[in-house]
């Protein structure tokens, strides 16, 4: 089905997997990556990434707290990068407003961010200097090969349209023996079982969905190695939550997670917690 083979690994065969908001499902019968195919316009996608999409994180009204869960993911993600050599260099690719920046700098790298947003890419410049952001494509980022020690891409790869392309201007980008982390949507997941066409994580603007096994296919075939992939922990609250499924309604938890932001205190929906939400977080070397 369509035009375009896998990109994972080359089949043609596709099965329908449904239509959501008038866009089309498929996924390779072969690997079992998921797609959207054809693929929504770039005003559709520009509809999308206007300047409400950090909406759903609630920094307009809840800066400090958003932050503060942010950086608690991302500790968990650099932690299994392992501990910088002196003068590392990290690029984070989708760095909206530059948390996860943050936490590499406490932790000792010099940190550079790509960010396609004008108002995520102000805020990056603000922080870290207009030298340490690239507002554009990865594609298109100055930076020579073997800039980085390592490169993370949070939310990253699902959006972007060619997922092999991206994968391979990383690879350049590192230096020998740089590491890539990834984090994403998982297929395979308990959430994407149980939920099928209501999964939350599919949406118009994820265009790719890969499970734990294809995306590390995708990454050896660029030439990565020593690949590990596994279920992402967040930090979360129940405020964080809520605000999410108001911004993404969900008919079924979008009302449970309302009565209970009502039923608790304040103090119990700003409580942190982690919790596997259907994600994975996987790391690969540069060989």
């Amino acid at each position: 089905m369509g035009a375009r083979i896998c990109e994972v690994c080359g089949a043609g065969d596709f099965r329908i997997v449904g239509d959501i908001a008038e866009h089309h499902f498929v996924g390779c019968r072969r690997c079992g990556l998921e797609r959207i195919d054809p693929q929504p316009t770039d005003e559709t996608l520009a509809k999308i990434y206007g300047a409400h999409y950090y909406d759903a994180w609630g920094l307009h009204t809840d800066k400090s707290s958003v932050e503060d869960l942010k950086r608690g993911t991302f500790r968990r993600v650099l932690k299994g990068i392992g501990q910088p050599p002196a003068g590392a260099k990290l690029l984070d690719c989708g760095a909206a407003t530059g948390f996860l920046m943050g936490v590499a700098k406490d932790l000792g790298y010099e940190p550079y961010g790509v960010e396609l947003s004008e108002f995520g890419a102000g805020e990056i410049a603000s922080h870290f200097g207009k030298d340490h952001v690239h507002q554009g494509h990865l594609e298109h980022a100055p930076w020579a090969d073997g800039a980085f020690d390592a490169i993370t891409m949070c939310d990253f790869l699902e959006h972007v349209r060619d997922p092999v392309g991206i994968a391979k201007r990383a690879h350049a980008l590192l230096k020998p023996g740089g590491v890539l982390a990834i984090s994403m949507p998982r297929l395979g997941s308990f959430t994407h079982r149980v939920m099928r066409l209501r999964w939350t994580h599919y949406k118009v603007e994820h265009l790719f969905y890969f499970s734990v096994e294809n995306l590390g296919r995708l990454l050896e075939n660029v030439g990565f190695e020593r690949y590990e992939g596994k279920t992402l922990v967040k930090t979360m609250n129940l405020r964080y939550i809520a605000h999410q499924f108001a911004i993404y309604p969900h008919p079924v938890l979008t009302p449970a997670v309302n009565t209970a932001a009502k039923l608790l205190p304040d103090v119990a929906l700003r409580t942190q917690f982690p919790i596997a939400m259907g994600e994975l977080v996987a790391y690969a070397r540069k060989r």
